[in-house]
């Protein structure tokens, strides 16, 4: 972090355990105040979440999923401190903190483009409108819709203002059951522990269904300038549910495609009027070029950030912060290795036995095994990335080095269901 100022304060607008431990000892010890809905403070169990980290010094309940009561908070919050940065620790609180960065006169993305990376409906508007190339797609209010749309051929349903792929469907083909079926699945996803109790309003909608290689591009982006970007390649697995099995950075692409990607996310963040901040963009590589899946405005899950971290020596969660501080920062321009994650798999039932963890971790180029089930506990089939049992993470010199260590250590791995 350059230069920090101890007399100020860094909101977070939802609490992020992942970018608070990355940050711990890099910043000054409590610095960072974190605002969390009471609902969620409540059911992550998080009151005594400060004591786990030096520079988290309290977390402030305030409303902030499609309400605006969390500015109310950050304007006590910066009277009694000044606020340097305010930074989106989830999914959901990527409006406010561009409101309250505009409410506070600090870099951000401003709350146009913000209300438009939280609804994919008004992205399609937005990307459309500025030349981006979008699949062919439609708001849908219930299974007629969807079949309308669709004419019997393959389509996506998907919420329009989720996250982490719940809700999302791939339908070969449409008729009235299958129509039936996607619309309950979909307009019926809920996730608990993310969302307050409230009611909140959920959109959805329909589209073409693409073909060719996933993609999503990671960039730092300052007053409207891309300042780093990484292109990764993606894997999801088969069947309806389009969940990540594993990622590859950076991608190996030839010459004219990474241009390609360059050129297309310049031309989504001009078009969404974007201003300063991070952006994961998720794109299918089409006959036609880059088209865009969705796009986000804030720190991508799936250890995408440690694995650019790890292939470029970047540490940008706390860059990420200085940029929003409206601090100078300096970025490498390309990789030094590459990076891979592969998420563990294990067959419905409950979990028996798990087995080669240290084998896993033994191998060369591992750098970090996780098991997120254990024993006795039940294993779903994937539906949404909270599905998935673990992870491993390798680095290595080329691209096809970094796939094979990585599928090494996942092979290793046995998770047992009974």
């Amino acid at each position: 972090m350059t230069s920090p100022d101890t007399d100020t304060q860094v909101l977070f607008v939802g609490y992020n355990a992942a970018y608070l431990r990355a940050i711990d000892g890099r910043v000054p010890s409590g610095s960072v105040v974190v605002i969390e809905e009471p609902d969620i403070i409540r059911k992550r169990k998080l009151q005594d979440a400060p004591d786990g980290f030096d520079c988290l010094s309290r977390i402030a309940p305030a409303s902030y999923q499609q309400s605006t009561e969390a500015l109310d908070t950050a304007v006590e919050l910066a009277a009694a401190r000044p606020v340097s940065a305010v930074v989106p620790g989830l999914e959901y609180a990527v409006p406010a903190t561009a409101a309250l960065a505009a409410k506070l006169g600090l870099p951000g993305a401003t709350e146009p483009a913000a209300q438009a990376l939280r609804d994919k409906v008004r992205l399609r508007e937005v990307a459309g409108a500025g030349g981006v190339r979008n699949p062919r797609w439609r708001e849908v209010h219930g299974p007629e819709d969807i079949m309308a749309f669709a004419g019997g051929g393959p389509v996506v349903v998907k919420p329009a203002n989720r996250q982490a792929s719940v809700g999302v469907q791939l339908l070969d083909s449409v008729d009235a059951a299958s129509a039936a079926l996607a619309w309950e699945r979909t307009s019926t996803a809920s996730e608990y522990e993310q969302v307050p109790d409230r009611a909140l309003k959920w959109r959805f909608l329909a589209e073409e269904r693409l073909r060719g290689p996933e993609f999503s591009v990671e960039a730092l982006v300052r007053r409207g300038e891309i300042i780093f970007e990484n292109v990764t390649a993606k894997t999801v697995i088969d069947g309806p549910y389009p969940v990540e099995l594993g990622h590859l950075l950076p991608a190996p692409l030839d010459q004219d495609t990474q241009a390609a990607f360059g050129t297309a996310m310049r031309a989504l963040i001009a078009a969404l009027g974007f201003q300063t901040g991070i952006l994961h963009a998720e794109w299918i590589l089409t006959e036609a070029g880059p088209t865009l899946v969705e796009c986000a405005g804030r720190c991508p899950g799936d250890y995408l950030i440690d694995l650019n971290d790890l292939a470029y020596d970047t540490k940008i969660r706390v860059t990420l912060i200085d940029l929003l501080a409206g601090r100078p920062v300096t970025l490498p321009r390309s990789a030094r290795r590459t990076s891979a994650i592969r998420f563990l798999a294990a067959a419905p039932g409950t979990v028996t036995a798990i087995s080669g963890v240290d084998t896993a971790e033994a191998l060369p180029g591992v750098e970090s095994v996780e098991v997120d089930v254990e024993v006795g506990q039940e294993v779903r089939p994937w539906a949404s990335s909270w599905d998935r049992a673990g992870h491993v993470i390798a680095t290595g010199p080329d691209a096809a080095a970094t796939r094979q260590r990585v599928l090494d250590a996942d092979a290793a791995i046995r998770i047992t269901t009974g």
